[in-house]
């Protein structure tokens, strides 16, 4: 992406220019003592993290995109070396010492700017959890901690791709596949021995890896195949179990070394929730109005049940279990009869039109291809665009690289920033600079000199038949809209400082924008700026539209109550006051007894001696959570922030609730685009996110009340929004 990035080795040198860059940022921090020179500590440390992330970031990409193994390879190492020096940096204790000195003294922190003190905050943060306030000894056990703990998340990981044990296969017969896709029983077949038993019947032996096990539950007609399936696909790894639990003790046990309760104190302490007890509020506030809903989807579930051919009366298993789920609620669907697809009315081209105009709506900003410079970009199918301004002045630059290949890490749809926004007139001068700023990432603007964003979207879509388009499903137009969304804040979140811009803000927050755009991309009206049949040209019909979705809503309670199940599991795990000296080896099986216990709380899951989707005795399912490796006491902040972009799609900019604006009944309107901007994108994470939150929902309509608690960000406020209308999923 940048002239300096020409091969592995440019990656290599660029690497080690980056870190002579920082030792000398470093030494000009130790080397403060004019009030000068200390004034500007907080913008070099600013200045020392963007240095180290230009080039960190892109191996962190390149590792992850890139065709060639060469480069993947220069880039591991990269990110390595790199990964380790910022863990250098992170403990020196002179930074650390000169950050609070600053910090303390009144006659600088007094001029410093809102986002410069939150900068302030988030490098003290970030130095005080790597333990450096310890003493000597106390810190040294901290780095070993934190080490065992990488170690233990790395070796969950590596637990979910090791090939299953010989006894993990099921005896299934070839009969019983008859009712799922041609492609999937065709690859069950091919990749599964097969033999007849004595009795004639042609029976499979497959090992339910979550591709078989997803089909077998939703399409085979049989019920002790797809309970065989459930159970053995279900029953999870001991080893992966006690990797788990020695990981959460010992993430427990580094959270008492620096103060906290437990880890979910500690990773929450930055957080818009701020502790386990708010989440909790939230979280219970959200199932008691789910509840309802909850309760209508599985009796509906039942009427389709009993109305099955198949099923006799007082056929045993008129208990619903967990393998039932998915069966039951595609049958739900197929008896209301198929619906035409929505896929030749989206075209990629066409969406990325659509994405265009509604920002140009919104923000007075546009997306316009551009042709990438020889060597620019890492393989022939990413596209370039360029950001710009209603002026035609550049805002940053978006590289998608949408098509899933064999050379490309399954990382799904993910948002990676290659370099933020800051501003860079006012850099100190250090003895090298990390590399060139081409004309195309660096911008002039009322006399002071930014560095522009540079941001890649990574989808894994189809590739499209030579000589056609590539078309979309809804559900891929509503993850590049997702994508889109994230990128948005990273190319308005422009507030001067590196370490806050864009989406370097908050866990909860992070995804409001992007699933605010999802709103977008299911109104009509949006829909009908781009969607049109491929070859016809046809609008795409809105009675269609509201027919796929009304599908879609039936089963969003099934997902709703997944995700706080989850969620709930997660702060379980994350926020019980476990002793830290119970080995795992004396007391073995915690997590399974806990996720038993969560089972049981009618709250959370159906409660005690309740007839649908309990706990399946022998069963490990936390073995296979890996979201608790990234997203530790933090995986509710996907359900809040959904919550939170519902509200403000309702009140901000939907026609059918009191609204910023009465003049325009569209969602694309430019004065609520403006106020969303102003109060939420443009500060990245620069701004207290519940101050953004309560400042764009603050119309003169609202309730003055509920707008004040809200800016509290406490466990009243937390309250409040688990009591706001339930997102659709």
């Amino acid at each position: 992406m940048e002239s300096r990035f020409v091969s592995p080795k440019s990656l290599r040198n660029s690497g080690k220019e980056a870190v002579a860059e920082a030792e000398a940022l470093v030494q000009k921090v130790l080397s403060a003592q004019e009030p000068e020179q200390r004034r500007r500590v907080v913008k070099c440390l600013d200045q020392l993290s963007d240095a180290l992330c230009r080039v960190m970031d892109v191996a962190e990409l390149v590792r992850q995109v890139h065709p060639d193994s060469s480069w993947q390879n220069a880039a591991d190492e990269v990110y390595a070396g790199m990964f380790a020096y910022m863990n250098q940096l992170n403990t020196h204790v002179g930074l650390y010492r000169k950050l609070v000195e600053v910090m303390d003294d009144s006659e600088i922190s007094r001029t410093f700017s809102p986002v410069e003190r939150e900068v302030a905050m988030s490098f003290r943060r970030d130095f005080e959890r790597s333990g450096i306030h310890l003493p000597k000894n106390t810190h040294e056990q901290f780095v070993e901690l934190s080490s065992n703990i990488q170690e233990s998340s790395r070796d969950f990981l590596r637990s979910q791709s090791l090939p299953p044990p010989s006894n993990h296969t099921v005896t299934v017969p070839v009969a019983h596949l008859r009712s799922l896709p041609s492609e999937v029983t065709m690859h069950i077949l091919q990749s599964s021995s097969t033999h007849k038993q004595n009795d004639g019947t042609d029976v499979v032996e497959l090992v339910p890896d979550d591709y078989v096990a997803h089909y077998i539950l939703r399409d085979c007609e049989n019920e002790a195949t797809r309970e065989a399936v459930y159970r053995k696909w279900q029953h999870g790894s001991s080893s992966a179990v006690s990797t788990l639990e020695r990981l959460l003790e010992q993430r427990l046990a580094l959270s008492h070394q620096v103060g906290f309760m437990s880890f979910g104190h500690m990773a929450l302490e930055d957080k818009m929730a701020k502790s386990p007890s708010h989440v909790d509020e939230f979280l219970r506030g959200l199932a008691a109005q789910a509840q309802p809903r909850w309760n209508a989807t599985i009796d509906s579930l039942y009427q389709v049940r009993a109305k099955a051919p198949q099923r006799r009366p007082g056929q045993p298993g008129e208990q619903m279990y967990p393998w039932d789920r998915d069966f039951w609620a595609s049958k739900q669907q197929m008896g209301q009869g198929a619906l035409p697809s929505l896929q030749p009315y989206f075209s990629l081209g066409r969406v990325v039109l659509g994405l265009s105009r509604v920002f140009k709506s919104l923000y007075g900003v546009e997306l316009r291809a551009a042709s990438p410079q020889p060597g620019e970009v890492w393989h022939p199918e990413v596209r370039k665009l360029e950001v710009v301004d209603e002026g035609g002045q550049p805002l940053g630059l978006i590289y998608c690289d949408v098509f899933a290949r064999n050379s490309k890490a399954h990382v799904g749809a993910a948002h990676f920033t290659a370099r933020c926004a800051r501003r860079m007139d006012d850099d100190i001068a250090a003895s090298t600079d990390n590399g060139p700023h081409s004309s195309q990432t660096v911008v002039e603007r009322d006399g002071k000199r930014f560095q522009l964003p540079v941001v890649v979207l990574i989808c894994d879509f189809a590739v499209p038949a030579v000589g056609s388009p590539s078309l979309l499903s809804w559900s891929n137009v509503e993850t590049i809209f997702h994508e889109m969304g994230h990128a948005m804040h990273s190319m308005l979140g422009q507030n001067g400082f590196h370490n806050v811009a864009g989406t370097r803000c908050p866990v909860d927050f992070v995804e409001l924008p992007s699933i605010l755009m999802e709103h977008f991309a299911r109104s009509p009206h949006v829909l009908s700026l781009f969607a049109s049949h491929y070859k016809t040209g046809a609008p795409l019909p809105p009675a269609l539209v509201t027919k796929h979705a009304e599908r879609r809503r039936a089963h969003a309670t099934l997902d709703l109550h997944a995700q706080l199940f989850m969620s709930a599991l997660d702060q379980r795990y994350h926020s019980a006051n476990l002793d830290p000296a119970a080995s795992i080896i004396s007391n073995p099986g915690w997590s399974t007894r806990s996720l038993i216990d969560l089972h049981n709380d009618p709250m959370f899951s159906e409660g005690p001696g309740s007839s649908f989707f309990g706990h399946v005795r022998d069963t490990q399912w936390q073995s296979r959570f890996t979201h608790l490796i990234g997203y530790g006491a933090s995986y509710y902040a996907y359900l809040f922030d959904r919550v939170l972009a519902g509200q403000i799609w309702d009140r901000v900019f939907r026609g059918d609730q009191p609204r910023l604006t009465q003049t325009d009944s569209s969602p694309l309107n430019r004065e609520a685009g403006e106020r969303f901007k102003n109060e939420v994108l443009r500060w990245g994470g620069g701004r207290d996110p519940w101050k953004c939150l309560a400042a764009v929902l603050d119309n003169g309509n609202t309730r003055h009340g509920e707008i004040d608690a809200v800016a509290q960000g406490n466990k009243a406020a937390m309250r409040i929004v688990g009591s706001w209308r339930l997102p659709d999923i």
